[in-house]
């Protein structure tokens, strides 16, 4: 591929994802409510992710990734906006001697390459309608070149249940029906691009010490047009506090689909000529991300 299509390249988000994010927030009940004036149970919690990693000298590699969370509690209501963002870039380094067998001087040249990115925003309204169930409406956009999705945007709808809320451990169910609109860098002609489905997932927490928290989620996704298209993402990570504002948090993300998107790669003969065509063929079914961030939290 030469990049991607150039009525495609430039556009962040589809105009679909702003009409449809403008309407939620339109219909989001009024957070002022006399339920929710007390003030205890106001806040608003920001947390801030970095990773970076830099090699130099025999090897060139840059990773940086960004990430932000942000919540907003009401007495029966909670809104959570979360986006980030990984990019990885690799340089081959080639060397070359010049001058005698006795007298040389080495140079050596850098050509680097985008080998990796990602970037997703996602935006989430719970209201609790008894001690532990609550309804839920959320909207996700990805972008992922490197898996072949060009956009993905898929709105969300259901519901869920609380079953352990303490000051040490959490855990919730949820599931909902979802619409998905797709596009991808090289287009399967046999799978629609729009689709509806259901999603099923659970959100984990557990205090394990005074300074350190262990998180797990999973999300399954079920395509309702194609019964072998499941998608499954599967995080979790430990967060050992610095101090009250700072913590290291090492993670692991599986992303997982039965029928992962097509890329075009370059056909050769039996004998290694290139035969100057391209072919399509499916891109790995499971990508499997460690990640090291630093946390900081308002």
């Amino acid at each position: 591929m030469n990049g991607l299509p150039s009525h495609r390249a430039g556009r962040l988000l589809p105009d679909r994802f702003a009409l449809l994010l403008a309407g939620a927030l339109i219909w989001i009940p009024n957070p002022t409510s006399a339920q929710d004036e007390d003030p205890a149970r106001q806040r608003w919690v920001f947390k801030g992710e970095v990773t970076s990693v830099i090699s130099q000298g025999n090897s060139e590699a840059v990773t940086l990734g960004l990430g932000a969370t942000i919540r907003r509690r009401y007495e029966r209501s909670t809104f959570k906006f979360e986006g980030g963002a990984v990019r990885v870039e690799t340089g081959t380094i080639t060397r070359r001697a010049v001058g005698t067998a006795g007298d040389f001087t080495v140079t050596r040249d850098v050509d680097r390459e985008k080998t990796a990115e990602s970037v997703f925003l996602r935006g989430r309204y719970e209201r609790t309608v008894s001690e532990a169930f609550f309804l839920y409406g959320g909207v996700d956009w990805l972008r992922n070149t490197f898996a072949g999705i060009d956009s993905r945007t898929l709105f969300a709808l259901g519901g869920g249940y609380n079953w352990l809320d303490t000051e040490r451990s959490r855990l919730s169910t949820d599931f909902a029906v979802t619409y998905t609109f797709e596009e991808n860098v090289v287009e399967n002609p046999f799978i629609k691009s729009d689709f509806a489905g259901l999603r099923v997932g659970w959100d984990y927490w557990r205090q394990l010490t005074a300074s350190t928290e262990f998180e797990s989620k999973l999300v399954a996704d079920q395509n309702l047009d194609e019964s072998e298209d499941r998608r499954i993402l599967f995080a979790n990570s430990l967060s050992v506090d610095v101090n009250d504002k700072i913590a290291l948090k090492p993670g692991v993300l599986f992303n997982w689909r039965n029928q992962p998107a097509l890329t075009e790669v370059p056909l050769f003969t039996g004998a290694g000529v290139d035969t100057g065509t391209t072919v399509e063929a499916p891109l790995e079914k499971l990508d499997t991300v460690f990640t090291l961030a630093l946390v900081l939290t308002f």
